[in-house]
């Protein structure tokens, strides 16, 4: 065994461990339900294992990380996750990867930085659509810039994409809530902008969400306003969630978790894929780029979590501390990656 992924046999844990998998990796796959860990690693082939851990829980994290060289984090939801894992990496001389795209969670990991550079170790944080891939298009676009004033990133989500108990929990735990922003105070899932989606999507309302990237933008690419917008394929989802907001937090967390049924039986219409749109703007002028497409946006989300992960395991990274998956892999290698597994880059000046 060399890797390890945590909450491996969940959506995305579950993407993340085919894709190292196919690589050739031999896993172990771990998450409180033991059953559930053996019979996803035996699903995987032979000689990979599943075992019981809890990665809130020092010890089970320690136990877990024997022998490992790498564990990548898909337990979530992340926001309410303690560092017990990370530490534990920091304590076994494991590298550690994770697909957050929590702000919080993302500033406390940082933080542990120096410690992660003093034992030689790399812990890259944010390996999904935001910030990993969101971030390397914005690179991309910046290019085709002098200046950047303005960002706008957009995560567009396909209605087939099946809906994690921690994504929507994540989600939903944003409606009404206030955060900042460089440029002041924005409320989760309001502030309705539609913006240019590519085929077959189109034009579609979207709402603000925060994201990692107001922190990382405004060093990255010198915006001096950044807004991450969030919307889905189902209109019907992306209004309700609008309205929910203007519930407030509390109410609308407990409104989004009943009607999450509804949502479930609603998840077999339209397509399976979505996109990351990223629009930079400054004095009349926009440069955009995009990744995504049609089908399978679960598995471009955990893409760079299992490049960065396999790239740890061969000895191509060498970046150490904490970093995202664009400074790990860099910005267009993991662009290039992405369009090899079969997803659409557009760049539009």
């Amino acid at each position: 065994m060399s890797g390890i992924v945590f909450g491996g046999y969940g959506v995305f844990g579950s993407q993340v461990a085919r894709a190292l998998v196919a690589e050739g990796t031999l896993l172990r796959i771990a998450g409180r339900d033991a059953a559930r860990a053996a019979d996803f690693a035996s699903g995987l082939g032979g000689g990979h294992e599943g075992m019981a851990a809890d990665v809130q829980d020092p010890a089970s994290c320690a136990r877990a990380l024997e022998g490992m060289r790498v564990a990548v984090n898909c337990a979530g939801p992340f926001s309410a996750m303690s560092l017990a894992l990370p530490e534990a990496c920091l304590a076994a001389g494991v590298h550690y990867v994770d697909i957050a795209d929590d702000r919080g969670w993302f500033a406390r990991l940082r933080g542990l930085d120096g410690r992660f550079r003093e034992r030689g170790l790399t812990a890259a944080c944010g390996c999904s659509t935001l910030p990993g891939i969101s971030g390397a298009l914005a690179l991309a676009a910046a290019e085709r810039l002098p200046e950047v004033h303005r960002a706008r990133i957009t995560l567009f989500i396909g209605n087939r994409n099946p809906k994690g108990e921690a994504a929507v929990a994540s989600a939903a735990a944003q409606l009404g809530r206030p955060f900042q922003a460089p440029q002041g105070t924005l409320t989760g899932f309001r502030g309705r902008e539609v913006v240019p989606v590519p085929p077959p999507f189109g034009p579609r309302a979207v709402y603000d969400f925060d994201s990692p990237e107001l922190d990382l933008f405004p060093e990255l690419i010198g915006a001096r306003e950044i807004r991450v917008k969030v919307g889905f394929e189902s209109r019907f989802a992306t209004a309700a969630f609008a309205a929910l907001a203007h519930l407030g937090p509390d109410a609308g967390l407990r409104m989004a978790r009943a009607s999450a049924p509804l949502a479930r039986r609603l998840s077999g219409l339209g397509h399976s894929g979505g996109y990351v749109l990223v629009e930079l703007f400054a004095d009349g002028a926009r440069a955009a780029a995009s990744m995504g497409g049609p089908e399978e946006g679960q598995r471009m989300a955990s893409l760079p979590a299992a490049f960065v992960a396999q790239d740890l395991l061969d000895g191509a990274v060498t970046a150490r501390g904490a970093v995202t998956a664009y400074e790990a892999l860099g910005a267009r290698a993991l662009l290039e990656r992405l369009v090899a597994a079969g997803f659409r880059e557009a760049l539009t000046p």
